[in-house]
């Protein structure tokens, strides 16, 4: 049975949330979103649009998963990480052209108050240290840690 709190914020336009997922308190679920079964979505967790999340998943609190994201099954993602979409933001104009998709493979761990730069891969079952910056593609099975983050060992 999926669960979600009376205070989360679901857009109503085509957001597909699979069984036993449960979404907790304050969190906001944008348009074109799939989150697939028996995911843990954390308190005041951002999901922007068209985000892909698979099955198995646990996003804890305040993350901010931004559009572009693809999250393969069973990751796990720690509190407050933070990823992007844009190589160079600004407040106005067309940023279509710096747009960047993300992918987090199978299996993967992004530890607490990790920042994941936009147009990387994240390798399945990598996993990633607590307070890193993700600037480069991570290779499977490797744990990465720093800032920037860089391969430590394989495991």
């Amino acid at each position: 049975m999926t669960t979600i709190h009376p205070s989360a914020i679901i857009d109503t336009q085509l957001v597909n949330i699979g069984e036993n997922t449960k979404i907790w308190a304050f969190s906001h679920i944008c348009k074109n979103t799939t989150i697939g079964s028996n995911c843990v979505i954390g308190e005041g967790v951002y999901i922007g649009p068209n985000v892909i999340i698979g099955n198995n998943c646990k996003i804890q609190n305040h993350s901010l998963i931004y559009e572009g994201l693809t999250i393969e099954d069973n990751v796990f993602i720690g509190p407050n990480v933070i990823t992007t979409n844009d190589m160079f933001p600004r407040a106005q104009g067309d940023w279509t052209e710096r747009f960047r998709k993300t992918i987090v493979k199978q299996g993967a761990s992004i530890c607490a108050n990790t920042t994941i730069i936009c147009g990387i891969t994240i390798g399945e079952f990598a996993m990633i240290g607590a307070g890193s910056v993700v600037t480069k593609n991570i290779k499977p099975y490797y744990l990465a840690y720093g800032n920037p983050a860089r391969h430590v060992r394989h495991i």
